[in-house]
Order: C-alpha cells, then structure tokens, then sequence
C-alpha cells in the first residue's frame, strides 16, 4: 500500500473574489461555445440577451445563469427534498457572484397528462377548491332550490311567525333497532330520560308501553324533546330555543315541530339537507372541488373528463346532411339499413323535418335522434319507439366478441366526453354548491376574459364582498390577480379547463410567467425564453408591460428574444455572436440600450444592423397573383371558435394565415385543413378532424407536410448529418474504399449506433455517464476512443485522406466543400443531402453534432430540411403534383437574418411549384407573402371570424385589422433606440400587514431589505412567530409555488399564515434552533454532508488495494477468469450473473425492457429471480440491485459456452461478472478489479462501500459503530431487519454510559477492510475522517490528482472544501469529522446548518435565524457577527431572532415586541435603529423593556453580596474529582463547593458539557445508592468523594419536553395529574363514578372522540399546506359534553386548562400542591403560558424553564421525602443545568437568577454551563476551562469567585465578565 505522506501545511486560497454590490459578476464563461468571456449584469433590471441562432444566448442565460440561481437556492433544502427537483448540471464558469435564486420561465411544453389544465398550472383551481367550500351556496339537485341551513333562533323565529299560540311538539326522529319489540323500544326511551314519542299521529308516553296498541314501530320515531305553547314571552321564547337546540344536538341536525292539534308538521335540517326532497348533501371540502383527488374526481372517467368509447360525432360526421340524405354514417351499410327505416318512420311519427339538415334541427329534436326516447333502448325497440344512435350502438356492443363487428366499432371509438360527469370531471355532489348560480365547472368553462368581467369590478357579479370573511376575501383576490395577469399576457381566450398539454410553447411560456406573478416574490432572477413567441403584435406591448412589473417589483429579469419591441424596451441588453455556431459565442455588446447605437461603428453586429436599418428584408419586388382555378375551397369551417367561416387558398403562392393569438389560425390549419385532407387520401391519424362542411381543389396535391413544433430527438446519437440521411451514403463510401473492402467491412462497421465498429466501451457515445448522486450526474470522454465513438482500428480507414470521425468532425459547409472533390454518385448524393442545411443557414453545424445540443432556431429549421428531403421529387418532372406544405410559426427562435434565409427558402419552395401555407405573426415574413388571411378580430369566443384577405398591401388599408395596423410599424429611422424608463423601484422594504398569527395583534411592520434586522422581545412576545411562521413560511412558499407541482409535494409547506399582505418577500431560507443531531451514527461529516461527498470522491477517483497483499488491484485476462469458473464448476452448478444496476433508485422497467433485447430472460432482483417478460415495476424511490442471468453453467459445460457466456457477462457488466453457488455464494469475476498476485476480484468502487449505515460497507464485526455494543440486536424478535436495526440504534442511543470498547477488526473506523483499502492521493477513508476539520482542509487542498480523475473530482473537492472552510469560518475548525453528532452542543448544530447555508453562496435571499449565539462563548459571538454582516454584506437581508445584546447593538435594523409575553404580547414597541432610538417607532403605551436593559445595566450580584465559599483546605464543603478524562479532558482534577452557585464556563467546544455530563453526573450517581448503575460503566474520572450528602442529581439539559400537542405545560410537570383528581372528588362526579382518568384528554372515556382529544383536526389539501382546523364537535375543548358538565368552583376542566399560569395560581390558592408547582413557573416569566397549550408551540426558552420547574419540584419532593426518612445532616440535591439562558429575555434572566439563588438557599447545589456574562457575574465560583476548544481546550484555565477570575490574562472569558462588573 502507498505510504501515507505528512501533511504539509497549506494557506487556503480565498476561493471569491470581492466584486461591486448590485451586479451578477460572471467570470470566464465557457459553456457549451461561449468563449471565456467576463460578464457583469445589474441587478433590478430587464435584461435582454439577443443574438443570431446558436450564438450562444441559450448557454448563458439558462445552462449558466439559470442553473447556478437554482442549483444555489435548491442547496439550502434538505437532501431528500432535493432529490426532487431537477437539478441542472453545475455550468463550466470560473466563478459567479452575486446571483440571486433563479426560476426559468421556457417555452415548449413537456406535460403530458390530461390531468394538468390552465387552473392547475397557475394555481388558479387550488384556491378555487378552498374558496368553493367556504363561500359557495348548496342547491337541491332534485329541485334546484337553494337549501338553507337551519339553526335553533332561525326556528324559534319560524315558530313565532307562523304557530303563535299553539301547542307544538318540539320532536327529532330515532331509528328503532331491527327485531326491538316495542315495549323494549319504550324501555330504552324511558331509561334515557325521554317521555312521549310522536307515532301514527297519537302521542304516547315512554312509561305506558301497554297503551301502545301495535305490534310494530315504523323505521323511524320521532322523540318529543319538549311540548311548548308559542307564544312571545322571554321565558317561553329561553324554553324553546333550549328545546330546539337540543333536538337539533339528539336528531344529528334534523328536528320536526308538530302541531298537537292538527297533527300537521314541519321538518328543519341545521345541515345541508332539502326537508321537501329528502335530499341530504355531501359537506363541501376542498377535495370535493379538485378532480386530482380521489373525494372529487369523477368515479367512472376518474376525473380525465373523457372515457374511451364511441364518439357520436363519428357517427355523423357531416351534419349538413338531412335525415333523409343519410346524416347518420353508420346507417347506410347493410348493417345499419334497418336502423335507418326505424329512424325515417319515428322522425314521421314525431314530426321531426326529414329533409331539413341536421345542423338546423333544434336541440331538442338532435338530442332525440342521438339518444332516442326516455327508457330502455332495448325497450323501445320492442314497442316501436325511436331507440337512438347511441342506443343502436349500445346493442351492438354486445356482439363485439365478433371480429367484424369490432372492426365495425373500431371506426367510431375515440376519447369522449365522460357521460357520466358530462366532463365536468367533478363526482356529482360538487355540482350542487354553487357562487353566483356558477357552479366550479362552469367556472372553469368560461373564457378568462368573460371570467374576469364576472370576477371583478367593485360589485362583483358572483357575490356580494360585504358577506365574505377576509378569508374569503384574500382567496378572492388571488384568484383574480392571476386571471389579471393572463389576460394581459393574451391568454383572456383560454379556459381554465384548457388542458395544458394542448397550449402552444409561447402559451405555456406566458402560463407559467402568470404562477411566477402571482408567487409575489422579490430578488429573484427570472429567466424567459423568448417570450413573445405565438404573441401577435399587438399583444407584445401588454407583454413587455407585465415584465415590467415583475422588474418593479424588485427582480431581475433575463429575456432571451429576437422581437425588436422587447431588445429595445430593455434596460440592459446583451449581445451575443457575431456569428452562429463556433463563429459565436463572443460578447458582441453589453450594457444600456441607450448606448447600443452609439457603438454601431465599433461593433460586427448583426442584431444592430437590423435594428438600426443598416440591414433590411426587402419586400418582394413583385408579389405572385393566384390562378383562376387553382385554389383550395374550404366551406363550413366551425371547429372550436371558428364560426362557420368561408375561405379560399390559393395554391402555388406563399399564404400566411395571421391573427390575434387565440383567433383561430391553428384550428384553421391544423385541425381543419390539415387533418381533414390527411384523412381524405386514406391516412391514419389519433386526432380527430375539425369540423368542417368542405375542402375542395385539392386533387392535384402531391404530399401535404405539416413542420410544427413537436420537438426533435432527444437522443444524442442522433446528429444534422443522420437526421438528413446522408450518414448512409457516408458509410457506403467508406466500405467502398480499397483497404475496407480487402479487410470485407460492410457500411454497418462505420456506425456509431450499431455493428463492431463502434468503441466497445462507450458503444459509440463518445462519452461516458458518471452518476454522480448528490451532484448532477457527468459526462466524461471516453477514456478508450478519446470521444471519437470509434475503435481504433475503424478509424485507420479513410477516405480522401479523412478518417470517419474526422469527417463527422467537419461543419456542413466544409463537409459540402469536401465531398465535391469526390467523383462519386454517392458523394454527391451526401452534398445534395447537406446543401439544404447550408441554405437555411445551419452551414456552421458539425456532422456529428448531438441534436439535443442544438438551439431551439437550429431544431426547427434542421426539421424543415428533414421534411424537404423526405419529400422532394426524385426526378424532375414537371407534370408532377406539387406539395402543400403548412408551417407553424417557423419563425420561432429566429434572429431577423435567420428569417430572411429562412424566406428565400420559402420563395425558392413557391417558385419550384410548391404551395407554403404559413401561420406567423412576424410582420417580417407577413410582408413577404403573396397572399395574407386576417382572422379575429379578437382571441377565444370573440375571434373566428375572416376580416381581411388580400395582399399585405390590401390588409393593411383595413381597418378592423390589428395585422394591418403593425404592417410596416418597425420600419423606423435610424436613431430610434431608445430605452423604455422604468418606474422607480419600489420601496426597498418587506412590509408586512395585518399580522395575526398566534399571539401577534394585528401587527403592521416595514423591514428594509439587504440589512441585518433584529427581532427582540421577551420570551415568547411573538418573535419567533413573526419571524418563521410570517416571514418564513410566505417567503418559501412562495418560491415553491413557481415550481412544478409534482416537485412541491415533496417540501413540507408550512401552513398559510394569518396574515392580511406580506409584499416585498424574497425566497427565504430559514436556519433554526431545532436541528436533528441525527441517531448514534450520525456524525460531524454525516450531518454536514461531507461524508456523502467523501464517499463519492472515493468511489469514483480512488484505486482499490488489496486488504491481504497490498497491492493495487489489475485487469484480469479472460483467460484467467474462464480458468478461475472451472475451478469453481468441480465443486457444483453455478449461475453466471452480469450486473445491470447496482443500488440505484427508479422503477427500473427500461432495463428489464433492454434485458430482454439482449436475450436475457431472467432478472436477479434484489436477491431474487424475475422473469424479463411482463416485468413490473419496481418501488421508484427504494434502492435495488439488479443482475441478469447470462447462463446456468455445470462442470459438463462446453468450454465455448463457458467463454462465450463469460463474454457476453463481462461485456454487459463493463468488465464485472460473479457467479452465484448453489449455497449461495458469490464470486465476483472482474476484467477490472483483480489482484495479481492472490487474484482475489472485488465489485466496481460504489459509494455505498463507503457507507457504515449499509451492510455493503459497514464493519459486521461493529455494524458500522466503531464500538462493540454488549447485546445486538435479535433479528427474529422483529417484524425485519430494518426494525432490528432501528431498535439496536436506539438502544446504542442511550447507551451512554456504558462501556463502548473499540472494536477489534476495524479499530473503530467503522467501514469494512476492502473499504479501508481505497486509496485516494495516499490517504484512506477512514483515516482523513478521524482530522479535525482545519486538518481536513490543509489535506484536501494538498491532493494531486491528473486527467479524468482531475475531471471528475473537480466538483466533488469544491463541495467538500466549501463545507470545510465554513465549518471553519463559524469558528468550528476544531471538530473531528468523526465527531458524534450526539456529543454536539445545541450551539455547535446551529452553527453547522449556518456552514451549510453560507457556502450557498447567494444573493437577494432572506435568512432568518433562530438565535445562532446559543451556545458561543462571548469571543465566538464575535466572529459569528462577522460572519452573518459579511452574509448582508454579499446583498442578503438577515432577520435574526435574538435577545443578546451585542447582537442587538450590532444590528442596521430593530423590532421589540411586546410589551409583554403570550397573550400580553404581540406588539410592536419599538421599531428602527438602536443608534437613533428617537427616529424609531415607539409604542407609546409603554416602553421597550430591550432598551432599558441595555441602557440600565444591571448590578451584580443582585443581592448585593456572595455566598462565602469554604477553604480549599477543608475536607467538608466541596466536590473533588480526579483525573476526569472524558472527551478532551485532560485528566483534570476538580473541586466544586457544595451548596453554592457553580458557572462552568469557557469558549464553545473547550469541554464544559464533558465536566459536567460526562464527569460529574455519572460520578455524582455511582455513589448515590438508588443510582448505582446494574452495569459496568465506563468511568472518565478516577475518583469523587464530597457527595455525601446529595440526595439526587438532576440535569436540566436542552432536550425537548414534547412532541405532539397532547403534551402540555401542566401535565409536563405534573399537576394535570393533581387537578384531575380534584374534579374526580366532586360529588357530581362520584355520582356518576367518575375518576381521575375520566378527565384526561389522551385516554378514552371523557375525550371528545370526533378529535381524539386534540381539539383540532387535520385538513389535508393537495398542492396546499396541510391545515388544521377546530373540532366542530367540541369547539377545541378536546372533551366531550358529560365530562364538561362537571364543575369546580363554577369553572369545568376544560376551561381551567385555557387558563393562565397566572390565573391558575390564583384559582388553586388553597391547593398546595398545585399552587406551589404554578408559582414557580410564574416566577421564571412563564405566567402568561395556559395550562393546555401545546408544547410543540412553545419557545425554546419556555421549553427550557418548564423542564427546570419540573427537576426543581422533583428534588425538593425527593429531598423532603429524605427528611421525613429520617436521613440525618443536610440533604441537598445536586442541579445541572445546561445553559438555562437561552432563549431568555435580559427581564427573564433576572428572575431565572432569583430561582437559581432560591434553590442555593433552600441547601442544593447549583452547577450551570452558561456563556451570558450576567448569569457569571452571579455566580458564587466559577471554572473556566479552555483555553482553547477541541484539543486546544480541555484544561482549568482559571477558578474561583468572579472577581477573581476577570484577574486573570489568559483566560478567554476574563476581558467579557470584567466588563461586566466594572460597568
């Protein structure tokens, strides 16, 4: 093995450089063809990239911009969340700076589910679905009436105005059990309290069973709940309402008054039921109204909207036809001959007009001879009645068995309208709750420009906004802004139950832009991908507009564009070129538009030329007129909007069809010229034709050619020069050479896709995929053919002195220049196939250029040529029909010179014959046509109609036409680049109003942005809550809603808050307090994920040694491996496997597919054997290992077998094999990986041997903990090994105190020997994570790698060194990697996920912290407070929840809430800046108890003098510890005086929690007889005496005091328990055997079931945060009705557990027990708690002071019990605290002293870790131990009283605590 080398001391290099604030600062771009260039872009502006296509604009702004905004702001999520969310590669720049997170806004349109509409993708329909069931009216299906919900006064109102005076039964209805008797039925009553039932119109008593004269009960009995006489007195009108409300509570919200004398009733529902119908409806939710959920999707369609069946339409596909003349298509073969009779003599019978064509019947008389008469079809064919189309076919559906008749029906089956929802899509409940008489559906139908005249206006058409909530109100709104919105960007024609799969590119562009709209975000950058494409110009301005506001609202956008409007509305703009291709890919001009023109002499611009004037499309000198004759006669056409329009084409011109967007021209000419004529010449087609009466003059049309823009392959093997066919020839012409047909290659061995010719390594790629897992996945030269895709030896022949790669390496316009240098037919064959590239200006592609690396312009013209080819003539031949070939915005992409070659292609196509019939809005291509049709005049409903036909000349004097008003628009002057002045910037704040989440009051509060703002307060003020639940969870959300929908599922969304506006929000990313230390695995480098990228490192650049030679591992010949199989064959059968997949995640379905291809038809599937065929899928996101079986081979197995099996493993294993024994054995067979001396063969390096969470990696002799744990776990006592694991990891946990002896066969480096033995640049594993991490650093940058490895490792290093120097910069430099994560202060966790958000590295974000200096020492605060300005200082804004006071002093910006705590809270006191407390914002009620604090400081000690600490020299009073060794302590001997306040204090990571924790509390108890361990423990002391006294020791540590809302403050520290008692000894409460378990909220009996006793209930919503909501059964009380009514001293349990501590106290005065416990929580500052609240709610502060109130009133029961036991001396219990300050107050910090001196004067001993210097100051003695942390610390470095320490010079803590006590 290789020596392992020093480490040799490096000074890291500052990996950024500073650059100016307000700039994207790129420096050396080289993605894809950009060369190198600087770049620097200013924030807050609309930027335009512009360019010729393929110059390079899509490189920069979404494969380098784009991927670093997102990639950034993606690294701040979890791991697993980012698994999610497509990842784009990390792009080829030298560095970025100061970008901000990113969102692509693109066109095209990858969706491809029926499920995704206009509504889902905007987010429209997910507040439509909760707005529905809170603001939507019930209607009786059956009646249509609207139903309304009845309640007692509603009632007793009724009463009162139609039965004055009368005697009325007040009665609800009870079902009577099945087979009861009625005597029992009476019984049962009675029992219950009732006395009269209503039966058959006689009332009779519950007590007189035997006067009830039948011997059976109808089904349902109505109970009397009271007999009233109406009338208006007070105490009569009590009566009924109470009698009324109780019926209503007893009938589950149905009742029935009788009148007694007439015996006539009325039926009342308090829910949403028709009394008169009977009808009961379904409650509304928002999964009602959401067809992607199960509760609202229609159940036969399954909410698609359409089924698969027979399309009537079909049926009758020309409805101009009469009865008579056969409108029914299917009736007039022999077939349906019959049908026809039976149609012609009912329509007699009926008198339906037979003559009269079927379009012109009324819709009732056409619904007739489609669906026939009401009934049974079979029924009516029976009696002679008309059975309907549907009906016939109905009837012959069942004779489908028949193979004719299927064909039959085949002829009429396509996606339907679902018949049962009618394509609504919704169950039928949804329908019956409506806003406006609209229901959802009709909501959805409508156009969003008719929509949004319903929606909005100041009186809304829908509703009256005086009867809606603010709830109501905002998800009004917000339905309404983004109808706004797309409308503006022209989408006003769609609907929202547009499916999104049938939008356009540029629709589903301007869609999207609409989400990101309405997200309001802010300091974000927007990338758009010509934006403007299928805008007509008259749309554009209202585009640019929009973008303008996204820009105003304080983001950057980035458009990529051609569109002259938009280049000169820029502020900045970017141009790219000056060529396409390699000629591009240089900065042409970036800066102001202003300045564009200026530059014109200086610059080779082609954008400039044109915009300018310099350079020009001219317009047609002549235009071509159309002959009489030749013309395509289109009648009737009425598909979609179109409204039967007339039109004519003439044919061999050029036509464009123009128009608004949304006007019709796609429908024209897709849907009913295209379609129509493919069907007409017997083509098939899955799309349905529209509508049309007649297409006419097409017969002499050779082929019709539809180019639109479905996207080319994304395959890269696919090239220009295969695409157009010329490849083929190629080839033959390199067969055809000498050398190739002596050596008898075929055209097949120069393929890269197929044949032997290709490199077997990479099998023709060119490259190879390394799957890089936590990073994108790369794409490496192949390091065996160099990127060439060839084998050597193909790549000797050559053809004119070129080799085949050589060739495929040439641009098209060499290629055309190369190839006509060789006489050959077939090299000129290659030239006619190339030359068409070259004259659509793709001339400076290379051959074999990837198609998918091709630009959007590229694509589309590369299809255009594709289409020519494939259909030019093969002889000239005048006579020949010519094409029509129809072009969908072929302009898209196109840069003004890309459009005019792209004309002359077009005109040379008119002048050869061929008819183009061309859909565009570019005025440009519009000019130069011959022929122009105008449809309109506007989009959607209101378009469809022919306004103008003619030449452009024509169309532009009609003034209807918004085409002839742009006609000629841009032909401008010169000097007219000017720049569109945008609005001033909006205030550069975050304003947030109407705040009322949790305790906030309505709270109104601007903070500005790029500051660094504090929010202070007392503990639990409502910081915390302003801060997370407002800001943060806003600021995210919003970010995700830009995001797929998929995507954000899988990020748990915090609930929506309570808060009126929040404008000015950037993306958020929040860094808390609570931070998982993760199991007893988890580690420094786990929990940082430096472990992850280690791992990778090693797999993919690391060289395998063997554990038992030392050497690295060879190839092994295949020789070697065939002789190493038959030595294994002697012993038994065996299975030859080849692996496929290893530990990798996905459904995995494409390899069992390949597998099959290749002959294998058996799968080894995580340990077990699968057939290929019929393959399921596998659990997508569980890893799995896959394995083929190549052969079952025996010792009888030929020897060509063996070979030809081990070839074929070999191959498809890349190089790996193994065999698998009957015993179960596996033996790897490696080409690779094989020692050469014992020939021992291992598995291809993966990660996951690195890993000691999996069996692949782990040590078996430790299972990956490093220690030997006494008792593993037993497998078969669990349900799996996953669950054993678990246990065992839990038990490990908490198995702290026990001896953990280093395991033997590892030596605790936890991974196993062949993992120990991957070497990268001398160093393993195992040994570069036991460094610290300054150590680790210095390593790293010290590694040597060269070539591939270099490549490869790149990213990997930058991760793992940007994790590292931010560990260091938040001054965590001395951590071991190997660090546990359980050993980890709550400080050092904060720290940790800080790391990992500045090495972020982004702009524009808001970080909120949740008090990152928990836990630092006052000298490491320091440094924390340069870290988090220099994090403001790179352009973020920091919101910091903070109450330490230099941290308050450090801020720009500071909110104090107040004024006091929990509900007393919830203000704003002050707001401003510290330095000028007179510019702030002051409450003027009272005054900030934050400023007074730092203005008044405090004196100390409080009691104005200490506690005298006794001699050192006495052998009474003190604690003494020897040699205490744990962690880094380095055998310390220790006193601590008895009965006194001890502060241990030092720099964060110096050893504190390892005296304390580790030490003294396993010492304190192995002398406390009820606390002497059963097992050995490991001692890190070697002895303690001074515990004689101490009864008990309690800690008092950070650990949370629940996790679900069942735990509260009151049953935490166990006075629940007390107060149950109390209600359970009350005479209400004995009489009915009530105990103490009767009032708890967590067991059965006196819980309100409905909730399970959590008061709230979980809604869950897609798309939506999960949302809880009050119980409607018990109003939150969490009990049920009998247990509330049970009082004490007049208030029930339930009402005692919403008190506050304070007013607890006060009610349980006279209970000791109780009283006591409530006292001290109120004297630590927590009087504002109520007993019930939640603990999951509560700060990290209050949290902390419960758990201390709980250990205080455990030790003073234990010590009082001691006393009573007659123990003689003091008894004293031992108290340590572990940093009892955080979260606290300076207010809240003086009370804590005033506890922890009160339990010093009770006669305990008080140890706390504490760094807040006021607490020090306080303290009787104090140990300061350091004087570093980590290996630096570990020592005393200074002791005794306070005075005494700040003497001291080297101790760290002296400099802070003498300021203190000298102020």
């Amino acid at each position: 093995m290789p020596k392992r080398n020093k480490v040799k001391k490096k000074t890291p290099k500052n990996a950024k450089q500073s650059w100016q604030r307000g700039i994207i600062s790129l420096r050396e771009v080289r993605q894809n063809n950009l060369k190198g260039f600087d770049l620097d872009l200013p924030l807050g502006q609309l930027i335009v990239v512009t360019g010729p296509s393929g110059s390079g604009k899509s490189s920069l702004a979404f494969q380098t911009l784009y991927a670093e905004g997102q990639r950034r702001y993606i690294e701040t999520f979890s791991p697993y969340t980012r698994q999610f969310f497509e990842r784009m590669d990390k792009p080829r720049v030298e560095e970025v700076n100061g970008i901000p997170p990113s969102i692509a806004i693109e066109q095209g349109n990858t969706v491809r589910t029926t499920r995704s509409t206009v509504g889902t993708l905007t987010g429209i329909n997910d507040y439509l679905k909760v707005l529905f069931p809170h603001i939507a009216v019930p209607h009786c299906p059956e009646c249509g009436e609207e139903i309304m919900e009845d309640s007692a006064e509603s009632v007793t109102q009724f009463a009162n105005v139609n039965l004055a005076g009368k005697s009325v039964l007040v009665s609800f209805g009870v079902p009577v059990p099945r087979q009861m008797k009625p005597s029992e039925f009476f019984q049962l009553l009675s029992a219950q309290g009732f006395l009269r039932i209503w039966v058959w119109g006689n009332l009779y008593r519950t007590d007189e069973p035997e006067k009830y004269p039948k011997k059976t009960l109808p089904k349902v009995v109505n109970v009397v709940q009271d007999r009233i006489k109406i009338s208006t007195v007070a105490k009569n009108l009590a009566r009924l309402n109470e009698a009324i409300e109780t019926a209503f509570l007893f009938g589950k919200g149905t009742i029935r008054l009788i009148d007694f004398e007439s015996a006539r009733d009325w039926s009342f529902s308090s829910g949403k039921q028709c009394v008169p119908c009977g009808v009961t409806l379904r409650d509304p939710s928002p999964g009602l109204f959401s067809f992607n959920s199960p509760l609202g999707a229609c159940p036969k369609c399954r909410g698609f909207g359409r089924t698969l069946g027979i399309d009537l339409d079909r049926a009758l596909p020309d409805k101009s036809l009469s009865i008579k003349e056969g409108v029914v298509k299917a009736f007039q073969g022999e077939r349906g001959s019959e049908c026809q009779t039976d149609l012609l003599q009912c329509a007699k019978v009926r008198g339906v007009d037979v003559h009269l064509a079927y379009e012109k019947l009324s819709k009732k008389n056409r619904e007739w001879v489609l669906y026939g008469e009401r009934g049974d079809p079979e029924s009516n064919w029976e009696q002679g009645l008309w059975y309907g189309v549907k009906g016939f076919f109905d009837w012959i559906e069942r004779k489908s068995y028949k193979m004719h008749v299927r064909i039959f029906l085949s002829r009429y089956r396509s996606y339907t309208t679902c018949f049962a929802c009618r394509g609504t899509r919704l169950q039928p409940d949804a329908l019956n709750y409506k806003i406006g008489n609209h229901t959802l559906p009709d909501v959805w139908q409508l156009p969003i420009s008719d929509l949004l005249n319903l929606w909005n206006g100041k009186k809304s058409k829908l509703v009256e906004f005086s009867n809606l909530d603010s709830t109501a109100l905002l998800l009004w709104e917000e339905v309404g802004s983004r109808l706004r919105y797309l409308n503006r960007v022209g989408l006003g024609y769609l609907t929202l139950d547009r499916s999104a799969r049938s939008l356009s590119g540029g629709e589903m562009q301007r869609v999207h832009l609409t989400t990101c709209l309405g997200a309001s975000l802010v300091n974000t950058l927007f990338v758009l991908d010509e934006p403007s494409i299928g805008l007509h110009p008259k749309d554009t301005d209202q585009l640019i507009n929009v973008m303008n506001d996204l820009r105003d609202a304080g983001n950057t956008v980035l458009v990529v564009e051609h569109e002259e409007s938009i280049i000169r509305a820029a502020d900045h703009l970017v141009d790219i070129g000056p060529g396409r291709g390699e000629d591009g890919g240089d900065l042409v001009y970036v800066g102001p538009i202003s300045d564009y023109e200026k530059s014109r002499k200086k610059l080779s611009s082609l954008t400039l030329d044109y915009l300018s004037g310099d350079k020009s499309i001219p317009i047609p000198s002549t235009r071509r007129k159309p002959k009489k004759g030749n013309v395509l006669k289109v009648r009737g056409a009425q598909q979609n909007n179109l409204k039967n329009i007339n039109v004519e084409i003439p044919l061999g011109l050029f036509v464009c069809v123009t128009g608004v967007s949304g006007s019709g021209k796609s429908t024209l000419v897709h849907d009913v010229i295209y379609l129509n004529l493919i069907r007409e010449r017997g083509e098939s087609t899955e799309e349905l034709p529209g509508e049309v009466h007649s297409i006419a003059g097409h017969g002499k049309l050779g082929q019709v050619v539809l180019v639109d823009q479905s996207p080319l392959s994304r395959n890269p093997r696919s090239t220009p020069v295969v695409y157009v066919g010329a490849f083929e020839h190629i080839r033959k012409l390199f067969a055809e050479t000498p050398e190739a047909k002596g050596s008898g290659h075929l055209p097949g061995y120069f393929s890269f896709n197929s044949g032997a010719g290709r490199c077997g390594r990479c099998w023709g790629n060119g490259f190879e995929k390394v799957e890089m897992q936590f990073l994108s996945d790369l794409y490496v030269k192949c390091p065996e053919c160099e990127g060439k895709r060839y084998g050597s030896e193909v790549l000797e022949f050559q053809l004119a002195g070129k080799s085949i790669h050589e060739v495929l390496n040439l641009t098209i316009e060499s290629a055309i220049h190369f190839f006509e240098t060789i006489e050959n037919k077939k090299a000129a064959r290659v030239v006619a196939d190339l030359k068409p590239l070259a004259d659509v200006g793709l001339g400076y592609l290379k051959l074999g250029q990837p198609i998918n690396t091709l630009s959007g312009g590229e694509s589309q013209r590369l299809k255009l040529v594709g289409h020519l080819l494939k259909n030019k003539p093969k002889k000239k031949d005048k006579s020949q029909a010519k094409d029509l070939l129809l072009f969908d915005e072929p302009t898209t992409g196109l840069h003004f010179d890309d459009i005019r070659i792209l004309l002359n292609v077009f005109q040379r196509l008119v002048d050869d014959g061929h008819s183009v019939l061309v859909i565009e809005h570019n005025c440009e291509v519009i000019k130069c046509a011959d022929h122009v049709i105008d449809l309109g005049p506007e989009g959607g409903s209101e378009g469809g109609e022919i306004i103008a036909v003619g030449t452009p000349e024509e169309i532009k004097k009609e003034k209807k036409s918004y085409t002839g008003k742009f006609l000629w628009r841009d032909h401008k002057p010169k000097n007219l680049l000017k720049t569109i002045e945008s609005k001033g910037p909006q205030k550069n704040i975050i304003s947030v109003r109407g705040a009322r989440e949790n305790n906030l009051k309505d709270i109104k509060i601007d903070i500005p942005h790029d500051t660094f703002t504090v929010i202070t307060g007392l503990s639990g003020s409502g910081k915390s809550t302003l801060a997370f639940d407002v800001l943060f969870a806003e600021g995210q959300r919003r970010f995700l809603d830009s995001m797929s929908a998929y995507a954000r599922q899988f990020v748990q969304q915090m609930e929506r808050p309570d808060v009126d506006q929040v404008h000015g929000l950037p993306p958020t990313v929040a860094i808390e307090q609570r931070v998982s230390r993760g199991g007893g695995k988890s580690t420094v480098s786990t929990v940082t994920e430096i472990y992850h990228f280690l791992r990778l490192l090693f797999a993919k650049v690391g060289t395998q040694y063997c554990p038992d030679c030392g050497v690295s591992v060879d190839k092994k010949s295949k020789n070697s491996i065939i002789s190493s199989v038959k030595k294994v064959l002697k012993l038994g059968p065996v299975k030859l496997l080849s692996p496929l997949v290893r530990g990798r995640k996905g459904f995995h379905a494409d390899t069992a597919a390949w597998a099959l291809r290749q002959g294998i038809g058996t799968l080894f599937v995580d340990g077990k054997f699968m057939e290929s065929e019929g393959f399921q899928k596998l659990e997508r996101f569980k890893e799995h290992t896959i394995d083929g079986l190549v052969a079952e081979l025996n010792e009888k197995s030929k020897h060509s077998e063996i070979t030809q099996s081990i070839d074929d493993a070999l191959r498809w294993g890349h190089g790996t094999a193994r065999i698998l024994r009957e015993d179960g054995q596996s033996i790897v067979l490696s080409s690779e990986m094989s020692c050469p001396d014992c020939g021992n063969a291992f598995d291809e390096l993966d990660p996951r041997l690195f890993s000691y969470n999996s069996p692949h990696g782990w040590c078996h002799a430790c299972r990956g903990y490093g220690h030997i744990v006494p008792s593993l776990s037993d497998y078969e006592k669990h349900d799996s090994i996953t669950a054993a694991e678990l246990e065992e990891e839990r038990r490990y946990g908490i198995s702290k105190e026990k001896i953990k002896d280093i395991c033997p066969v590892c030596d605790g480096a936890r991974i196993n020997t062949v993992a120990r033995s991957v070497w990268v640049d001398h160093i393993t594993i195992d040994t570069l994570t036991k460094v610290s991490v300054t150590n680790a650093i210095e390593i790293i940058d010290g590694f040597s790698l060269e070539g591939t490895k270099k490549l490869i490792a790149r990213d990997i290093l930058a991760e793992i060194k940007q994790r590292l120097f931010f560990l260091q910069r938040v001054g965590l430099g001395y951590l071991g990697l190997d660090r546990s994560a359980t050993t980890l202060s709550g400080g050092e966790s904060q720290r940790i996920r800080l790391a990992a958000q500045l090495g972020s590295n982004l702009r524009g974000v808001l970080y909120i912290l949740d008090e990152p200096t928990i836990g630092l020492h006052p000298r490491d605060n320091e440094q924390l407070l340069k870290t988090l300005t220099s994090l403001r200082d790179q352009g973020n804004s920091l919101v910091v929840v903070e109450h330490d006071e230099n941290t308050i002093k450090c801020a720009d910006h500071l909110v104090d809430l107040g004024p006091g705590a929990g509900k007393e809270g919830g203000e704003v006191v002050f707001e401003g800046s510290l330095g000028s407390q007179k510019k702030g914002k002051t409450n003027r009620r009272t005054a900030s108890l934050t400023l007074s604090a730092i203005s008044n400081q405090m004196s100390h000690p409080i009691s104005g003098q200490r506690r005298k600490i006794p001699s050192l020299s006495s052998k009474e009073g003190w604690i003494r510890i020897k040699n205490a060794n744990a962690n880094n302590l380095k055998n310390l001997d220790c006193s601590i005086p008895l009965n006194r306040l001890t502060v241990l204090t030092g720099v964060s990571g110096s050893g504190k929690s390892s005296l304390m924790r580790g030490v003294l509390k396993p010492a304190v108890d192995s002398t406390i007889k009820s606390k002497k361990p059963k097992e050995r423990i490991c001692k890190t002391w070697k002895s303690i005496t001074g515990t004689d006294q101490i009864v008990a020791t309690y800690e008092v540590d950070q650990s949370p005091i629940g996790k679900t809302s069942r735990s509260t403050p009151a049953t935490y520290v166990k006075i629940f328990d007390e107060i149950r008692k109390l209600y359970s000894n009350v005479p209400e409460s004995r009489l009915r055997g009530y105990d103490p378990g009767r009032f708890s909220f967590n067991t059965d009996g006196g819980r309100c079931e409905s909730c399970g006793g959590n008061g709230r209930i979980k809604l869950e919503m897609n798309f939506l945060p999960t949302t809880w909501v009050e119980c409607g059964e018990c109003r939150g009380d969490r009990y049920n009705r009998a247990t509330l009514e049970i009082f004490f001293n007049g208030k029930n349990i339930a009402q005692v557990m919403k008190m506050s501590v304070s007013e607890a106290c006060t009610f349980f005065e006279a209970h000791t027990k109780i009283h006591t416990t409530l006292a001290l929580l109120r004297d630590t500052g927590l009087g504002y708690l109520s007993l019930g609240q939640p603990s999951p709610t509560l700060s990290g502060g209050e949290a902390q002071r419960i758990k201390l109130v709980a250990e205080i009133r455990k030790g003073q029961g234990r010590a009082r019990n001691a006393k009573m036991k007659g123990v003689t001396g003091s008894c004293s219990n031992l108290y340590l605290i572990e940093e009892p300050t955080i979260g606290l107050h300076h207010k809240d910090v003086v009370n804590l002293i005033r506890v922890l001196h009160a339990l010093v004067d009770e006669g305990h001993t008080v140890i706390v870790i504490e760094h807040n210097t006021s607490i020090m100051a306080e303290a009787d003695y104090i140990i300061d131990i350091g004087p570093e942390a980590g290996e630096g610390g570990g020592q005393i470095v200074t002791k005794g009283r306070p005075e005494q320490v700040i003497r001291s010079k080297t101790s760290r803590t002296s400099p802070f605590l003498r300021e203190i006590l000298n102020s």
